[in-house]
């Protein structure tokens, strides 16, 4: 997988927001914007203020949808992508049980870090790494579960 590059999404943003920045009489880096930016938007899910869970779901989405869009435009599939949709979809599965979900502080938070770890570019990101380890086990276990139960298939008569 490529090197995190000054052409991607991320590093787009950060060079227009550090641009846009008026002097403030001490030099102020890309690191200290990105880290604004993080600092702020863990502050605002880990208190849960109105909209986190809109604006986690949107950063959960945005740059992982346009890889994907990437990939396919190139007749490729990133086991990551593939990876981190599974993972995503069981996520939202689980959220859907908000009688649980309650009683887990920031969880906001931890679910806007698990996602980041999972879209991060480099080799065994956190979606190969879950999806290796946890989920595709379970998910073979189940399909071998459900053929197993699944009747055989019956030819139909023609009609002639």
């Amino acid at each position: 997988m490529a090197p995190f590059t000054a052409s991607m999404p991320y590093s787009i943003f950060l060079r227009f927001v550090h641009k846009s920045i008026p002097d403030v009489g001490f030099p102020i880096s890309e690191t200290h914007v990105a880290g604004a930016f993080w600092g702020l938007i863990a502050l605002w899910t880990a208190t849960d203020f109105y909209g986190a869970d809109i604006l986690v779901t949107t950063l959960a989405i945005i740059y992982p949808a346009w890889m994907s869009y990437k990939a396919e435009a190139k007749g490729s599939y990133p086991e990551q992508w593939i990876a981190y949709w599974i993972i995503f979809a069981v996520m939202y599965i689980f959220e859907f049980f908000q009688f649980i979900i309650y009683y887990i502080p920031v969880f906001q938070t931890v679910k806007l870090l698990l996602f980041l770890w999972c879209m991060y570019p480099c080799p065994n990101n956190g979606a190969q790494f879950i999806y290796s380890t946890a989920l595709k086990p379970g998910l073979q276990a189940l399909d071998k579960w459900v053929s197993s139960h699944a009747p055989a298939p019956r030819e139909f008569p023609k009609d002639d």
